[in-house]
Order: C-alpha cells, then structure tokens, then sequence
C-alpha cells in the first residue's frame, strides 16, 4: 500500500490530487461564474437573472487583480472547483474594492445590503497587520473532502508572504462551513445583522506574535 503524505494540518484528510496556484487569464471565466454563483446567495436573486451581465463585471476585476496574484484557484486537470480573493491594505490601493463590493455597487444592490444592516461585509478595510479573505467559493460537488481546508492553508500561507499577523474572512452565521473554519482556529470578532440573518467576522492569527497577542488576552481576561 502506497503510504499517504503527511496532512500538513495534522488531522490525516489527506492531499488531494489538486493544484492550488495564482488565477491565471484563460480561467477567468470559470473563475466569475463561481464567484457570482457564491454572490447570488448574498445578494439575493438580481445577481442571477443578470446572468453575463454580473459575470463581466467580476471578470474585468479580475485583469487587475492577476497582476497582484490576489486571487488564487484550485483546479482538478482544467477544471476550476475553488477559488479565494484575498486583499490587504496594499493591495487595497492596487486593486480597488473587493469582488463583493465592486459587483454589489455595479447591480446596484449595495444600498439593499445597507438596509439589511450588512453593508460591514462590503466595507471591511483590513488592518495593517491583516490580510482578508473577501470571497471563498467551491463547486458544490466538490465540498466535504477537504478541499476548503486545503484553500484556507494557501490562504493563510499568502497573508504571512504579505508579513501579516491575521486573516479574516466574513461568512454567515447558518453556514455549515463554519465548522471548517472553527477547526482551523478562526474565532468570531463580531457579528453583524438581525436575528436570523447575522454573519460573522472570522479571524485567526497566523504568526507568532499573533498567537502572543491571543495568549495574553486570554490571560488578561482570566485576571478579570
């Protein structure tokens, strides 16, 4: 029996036969149709029935942020399954808005999020010592084998390139992805929006002296 690589997590799911890399051009338009596809379930209905017009807008994004290596895909042979945005305070000046924010403005549903009392999902500025996670999407047949993990290491791993402390990420309250989060040491800043509708600001610390920081509060907090 041929002996498996050791999880780099450490919980033996195993390495898949996948690659995970920077998007490149001719995968932009696999790479909109997920993102749009993810977006519709936050912004309701419009987002589909506008159909290539949304997807357009997400894919002139995207010639910005591919000479930032800001969106990654993982990829089974051509086919793209997973992608993830990711944006700093640098990249933030390079790049303009997050995909969310620049699709939300272009259909005009920025002001319906705003109403709903989670417009803070599109405003998200990262701090200085944080890289953020704006969009995360997979193909829905390929979720549960480990795969969201395996996006959230290179995710992780592409924020301490950028020399950041933390990574965040924003996701709503009922998602049965959250789990996956949790496990990988994401807690919850805050959250936002009415009952029933909340969502959630994870953050994890990725370097020592976040860990520090963690450490010490949680100290702080018992002398309390």
């Amino acid at each position: 029996m041929t002996k498996r690589p050791p999880d780099p997590f450490g919980d033996d799911e195993g390495i898949l036969d996948i690659e995970v890399r920077p998007a490149r051009r001719q995968e932009f338009p696999q790479i909109a149709a997920l993102a749009v596809g993810l977006l519709e379930r936050v912004f309701g209905p419009i987002v589909g029935e506008l159909g290539e017009q949304a997807i357009e807008v997400v894919r002139s994004a995207l010639n910005v942020r591919l000479r930032n290596d800001c969106t990654w895909v993982m990829t089974e042979g051509d086919t793209v399954i997973g992608m993830v945005d990711l944006e700093t305070q640098e990249t933030r000046k390079l790049n303009g808005p997050p995909l969310p924010r620049i699709l939300a403005d272009s259909i005009g549903v920025a002001d319906k999020v705003r109403q709903a009392g989670l417009l803070a999902l599109l405003e998200h500025e990262p701090d200085s010592d944080e890289a953020h996670q704006s969009l995360v999407a997979l193909l829905p047949g390929s979720r549960g084998e480990g795969r969201g993990t395996v996006l959230l290491m290179h995710g992780a791993f592409w924020a301490r390139a950028q020399g950041k402390n933390w990574i965040t990420t924003w996701l709503p309250a009922d998602d049965p992805f959250y789990t996956v989060y949790e496990r990988r040491g994401f807690f919850i800043e805050r959250e936002v929006g009415p009952e029933g509708h909340k969502w959630l600001c994870l953050k994890k610390p990725i370097t020592s002296a976040a860990h520090k920081i963690m450490r010490q509060k949680s100290r702080e907090s018992e002398d309390d």
